[in-house]
C-alpha cells in the first residue's frame, strides 16, 4: 500500500507550466480548446497537440483507478492556499486542483483552480485528495491567451463583449494563431479563427466589426503585446490574480463595483496608490493588487531601458548607413572624376600641342624677322663693298669716275681726317659680313623647321 506522506505532494512544491511553445509569427494555425474566458484580454486554451502528446486522457484515467482504491479525504486542517491536490470534479473523473484559500472553521467547501482548464469552483471538502508525485510529470495543461490586436472601447470590457466572444470561442474546437508571446507572464496573444480554411474572419476582426472592441493595430502610441500601457485598467485582474482567487472569477457586482473604483481612480492609475481597507475579504485583493504594481513598475522600466537600446541601436545603425552612403557618394563622385579626367586628358593634350605649335610657329616667325633683318643688313654690307672696291678703282685709276662727283668723294676719303671712320666702318661691314653668312645657316634650318610646322 503506497505511503501517503512520503509520496504526496507538498505544500511548497508547484505544477510547472505547460513550455512556451515558441510559435509567435508562424502562418499556420494551431487547434486549440478553449476551456474558460473571463474576458477577451483574460482566457485560458488547451493546445490540442500538446494534449495529446502528454496523454491528458491518459493521466485522468489513471487517477481514477488509483482514486478507486484511495477513496480517504485529505484531513480539512490541511487545507492550505496552493495545495496542489486531486478533486472529483464536475466532469466525472479526477482533475489536480491547487487551493485557493483556507476553508474557515466547520466549512464544507473550497475554492479551487484547475491546473488543467484555467477554471474555478467551488468544490466539497469531502471531494479532495492529496496528489502523488507521479501524477506531476505532465504539466498543467491549461495555458494564457488574450486576444491580438484588440482593445476595450472603455477602461474596461463591458459585459456584452466578453458574452459575445464566450459564445464564439466556448464548448468547441477552435483554432488560433500566434501573434506574440509574453514570456515573463506566459501569455500567447492570439488571432482566433472558427476554421483553419484560409480566408475565414478571426473572431477579433468580428468583435471590431460589431463594435464590442477597438482596432489595436491603429494605436498611435506605445504599446506592448497590443495593449495599450497607458490603460492599466486593460491589464487587470491580472492572470494570477484570478489563479490565486484575490480577484474570484465569480465575482459579484458589489466586488466588481469596488475593484473598478479603485483601479479607475486617477490616484491608481498616475500614483499606483491602493487605499487601505479594514475588510478582512477584501485584504488579499489589496495585496494582490501591490504585488502587480510592483511587477508592472519594473516591466515599465525595463521596457523603458529596452526602447532606450531600440532607439540607441537605431541611431548607430541610421549613422552607419549614412556614413555608408556617404562613403558610396564619394567614392561615385571619385570615378565621375576619373572619368572626367580622362576625357579631358586628350583635349587638354590636343590643347597643349597646338599651344606648343603655335608658340613654336611665333618663334619661327621672329626669328625669320630677324633673319630678314640681317639679310638686308647684308645686302647693303655687299653694296658698300662693291661702292669701297668701285671708289678703290677710281682711286687707282681716276678715268674711270663717271663724274667730277665721284672724284671728290675719293679725294675726301683720303683725307687724313677720315681715317678713323673708314677704319671703324670697314669693321663693321667685316662684322656683318660674318654675322650675314652666320644667319644665312641659321634661316636655311629655320625655314626647313618652319615648313614642317605648316605641313
Amino acid at each position: 500500500m503506497m505511503d501517503e506522506s512520503k509520496n504526496k505532494v507538498m505544500l511548497d512544491q508547484k505544477l510547472r507550466r505547460l513550455p512556451m511553445a515558441n510559435v509567435a509569427g508562424r502562418e499556420g494555425k494551431l487547434k486549440i480548446l478553449i476551456t474558460n474566458v473571463f474576458s477577451p484580454l483574460q482566457f485560458w486554451f488547451q493546445f490540442v497537440e500538446s494534449n495529446n502528446k502528454y496523454n491528458l486522457e491518459g493521466l485522468h484515467s489513471k487517477m481514477s483507478e488509483f482514486y478507486a482504491w484511495h477513496p480517504a479525504p485529505i484531513i480539512p486542517g490541511t487545507l492550505l492556499p496552493g495545495s496542489i491536490c486531486a478533486a472529483a470534479s464536475k466532469w466525472v473523473g479526477w482533475r489536480r486542483v491547487r487551493i485557493l484559500s483556507e476553508p474557515p472553521d466547520n466549512a464544507t467547501h473550497v475554492s479551487v483552480f484547475y491546473l488543467d482548464y484555467g477554471c474555478q469552483e467551488s468544490i466539497a471538502c469531502k471531494d479532495l485528495r492529496f496528489l502523488p508525485k507521479m501524477f506531476t510529470d505532465i504539466p498543467a495543461m491549461a495555458v494564457r491567451g488574450a486576444l491580438s490586436r484588440v482593445h476595450p472601447l472603455e477602461y474596461m470590457w463591458p459585459g456584452e463583449a466578453t458574452m459575445m466572444f464566450r459564445q464564439k470561442v466556448m464548448f468547441g474546437v477552435t483554432y488560433a494563431q500566434i501573434i506574440e508571446e509574453d514570456l515573463q507572464e506566459a501569455i500567447y496573444y492570439v488571432e482566433i479563427y472558427p476554421t483553419k480554411k484560409t480566408g475565414a474572419l478571426s473572431v477579433n476582426s468580428l468583435m471590431i466589426q460589431n463594435k464590442l472592441a477597438g482596432n489595436g493595430a491603429e494605436l498611435q502610441f506605445e504599446n506592448h503585446c497590443d495593449r495599450r500601457l497607458c490603460y492599466v485598467q486593460e491589464r487587470l485582474p491580472s492572470f494570477e490574480m484570478l489563479e490565486t482567487g484575490a480577484f474570484p472569477m465569480d465575482a459579484d457586482r458589489e466586488f466588481q463595483k469596488y475593484f473598478r473604483g479603485i483601479v479607475c481612480t486617477a490616484s491608481f492609475v498616475m500614483e499606483f496608490k491602493v487605499p487601505h481597507t479594514t475588510n478582512p475579504f477584501l485584504q488579499d485583493l489589496t495585496q494582490a493588487l501591490l504585488d502587480w504594481m510592483i511587477g508592472f513598475k519594473k516591466k515599465q522600466i525595463e521596457q523603458s531601458r529596452w526602447e532606450a537600446m531600440e532607439l540607441e541601436n537605431e541611431l548607430e545603425n541610421e549613422l552607419e548607413n549614412e556614413l555608408e552612403r556617404d562613403m558610396i557618394e564619394w567614392g561615385n563622385d571619385q570615378e565621375e572624376l576619373q572619368i572626367v579626367k580622362k576625357k579631358e586628358e586628350p583635349e587638354q593634350t590636343n590643347d597643349q600641342e597646338e599651344l606648343q605649335m603655335v608658340k613654336k610657329k611665333e618663334e619661327l616667325e621672329k626669328d625669320m624677322q630677324e633673319l630678314k633683318e640681317l639679310m638686308e643688313l647684308d645686302n647693303f654690307t655687299e653694296q658698300e663693298e662693291l661702292r669701297e672696291k668701285y671708289l678703290q678703282d677710281i682711286k687707282e685709276d681716276p678715268e674711270q669716275a663717271n663724274d667730277e662727283e665721284e672724284l671728290q668723294m675719293v679725294k675726301k676719303k683720303e683725307e687724313p681726317e677720315q681715317a678713323n671712320e673708314q677704319e671703324k666702318l670697314l669693321k663693321e661691314l667685316q662684322q656683318a659680313k660674318e654675322y650675314g653668312k652666320m644667319f644665312k645657316e641659321m634661316y636655311k634650318e629655320m625655314y626647313n623647321e618652319l615648313s614642317k610646322v605648316h605641313k
